[in-house]
Parts: C-alpha cells; structure tokens; sequence
C-alpha cells in the first residue's frame, strides 16, 4: 500500500512539473512577445531632384514633409516603427513596403512618390533609395508635338480598334518614376500583355499572349511600324504557322494645329486622326478624334 501511494505521488509531481513547465513557457513568451519588438520600414532614406521639363530646378516645392532646396535637391529621411515579436512570427514573413509620398508647388501638376516592395518591411536600419531626378510638369506646359516625336521610337499599346494609343517612350522607365508613371504604365502593359497584373478585361486576341508596336517618327513625315505577337500554347500563327510571327510596314504622319497627330497606314490598318489627351516628354495618350 504505501508502495502504491509513493508511486502516486512521484507521478503527481512529475505531472505537476510538466504543467508548471508549460506554464512557465507560455508565460515566458507572452513576456517576451510584448516586451520584446522587432524593427520595420515604414519609409527608406530618400534622396534625389526636382526638376520642371525644360531642366530647370524647382524650389521650395513641397516634398512629402520637406521642401527642396535652390538646387531642387530633396532628403527625406528613414522612418521605421515596431512591432511586437510574436504577433510577427505567427506572420511568417516581412510585412509589405508601401511609400507614397506627395510633390506639389504652386503652378505645378501635383504628383507622387510611389514605392512597393512586397516584404520590404523588413529591411534593416540604414535603408537608403536615391531616385536621382523626378519631373514635375507646370500646370501651362506648352508641347512641339512635332519635335516630341521626330527622331524617337516610342512604344504602343492599342486597344482592339486602334481607338486609343498609349504611347512610351523607349527611355521611359530611366526618366519617368512618379506614381502618375506608374498609372500609365499599367495601363499600357495591359494593352501589350495577357499576364498583366491588371484585373481589367483583355484586350489582346484570344490567341495571343504578347504584343509589342514600336513607332519610329522620322523627320520625313514618315514612320516605321514594327509589330512582334507571341501566341498562346496551341495556337500558332496564320502569317508563318510559328507560336510567334512579326509584321514591319511604314506609314506617313503630320501634326495640325499641334494638337491632332494623322496617323496613316495601310497594314495593319491605321488611318485616323488622334487627339492628343496626355501629353508629356516621354509618355502620351491619343484618342482618336470624334470619340
């Protein structure tokens, strides 16, 4: 019998050790989850120009929370903020890096700063993004469409009747990286690519996959068409029976009243009047006239 009952006891220890040991443990984390917090980006060092489109720097224009200076230089410095240990573990992961910050002065198109990184908020400390040199365009901006166009290739997306063109420049994303660039662009991607990211409905064939125009203006009044399509797994080309096929034509165009751009070309055929409805150095949007 007492055999029996010192068996009991030494188990009821062992059973009580265990609890408290668990209990220990779960109290020991909830300690550290709120006494212990891990560090995140909420904004990187940011450094770079502001400049007006003839290349002129902007002063005194509202960056964010600063101003910049004479030169049209800008800093705005690293902000991070904490969060507690154990909520971020049960995360699994970095939390997303979204920055957006607002560029505006008086007889100027205001715009952003944008940035999106998917796990940067867990860069360390010391985070640094120089953005060298952003354009702010003034509110009376004046274009010579002509000029704008003459000698340059530029990049087109088309809706599916040619009814409106969103044309970058090939240089585009080395000089335009403000949030209003970035609008555009998507919508330009969604005109050339079936794998955008875009939610909007398609405008690509249902064959096709990729589609890629460039324009080459030349100062003859004549363009250069070139057009490369990648089709789907399964479908292949009418022009050659391949999964890609490419097109080349040329085509003849003049400016009005440099407001309306007169667009003519036989295959594929484009021969329309655009209204020009954004204008800037590296990116504009036609529409064609009477729409």
């Amino acid at each position: 019998m007492g055999f029996i009952s010192s068996s009991y006891n030494i188990r009821l220890l062992k059973m009580t050790f265990k609890n408290n040991l668990f209990t220990l443990v779960i109290s020991g984390l909830f300690i550290l989850s709120f006494s212990s917090c891990v560090s995140r980006l909420a904004r990187p060092e940011i450094r770079g120009i502001i400049m007006d489109y003839h290349r002129n720097p902007v002063a005194d224009c509202k960056v964010g929370e600063t101003i910049t200076a004479k030169d049209g230089s800008f800093s705005l410095p690293e902000r991070r903020y904490r969060k507690f240990l154990l909520s971020e573990m049960f995360m699994m992961e970095a939390p997303p890096l979204m920055v957006m910050e607002r560029i505006e002065k008086e007889g100027f198109e205001p715009d952003d700063i944008y940035l999106f990184n998917r796990y940067g908020g867990g860069i360390s400390r010391g985070a640094k993004h120089h953005i060298d040199t952003l354009f702010l365009k003034r509110a009376d901006q004046q274009f010579d469409i002509a000029a704008l166009l003459k000698d340059k290739t530029w990049n087109a997306g088309l809706t599916k009747n040619a009814d409106t063109l969103y044309l970058i420049r090939t240089d585009f994303n080395t000089h335009c990286k403000t949030r209003k660039c970035q609008i555009f662009y998507d919508k330009y991607n969604e005109l050339t690519d079936s794998y955008s990211l875009s939610t909007s409905a398609r405008n690509l064939p249902e064959t096709i996959t990729r589609r890629s125009v460039n324009l080459t203006f030349k100062s003859d009044q004549t363009f250069d068409y070139k057009q490369v399509q990648n089709y789907r797994d399964g479908h292949k080309s009418p022009l050659n029976n391949k999964g890609i096929d490419s097109l080349q034509a040329s085509g003849k165009w003049k400016v009005n009243d440099n407001k309306i751009l007169q667009l003519e070309l036989q295959k594929p055929a484009i021969a329309s009047q655009y209204r020009l409805a954004e204008i800037e150095d590296y990116k504009l949007m036609l529409i064609k006239s009477g729409i």
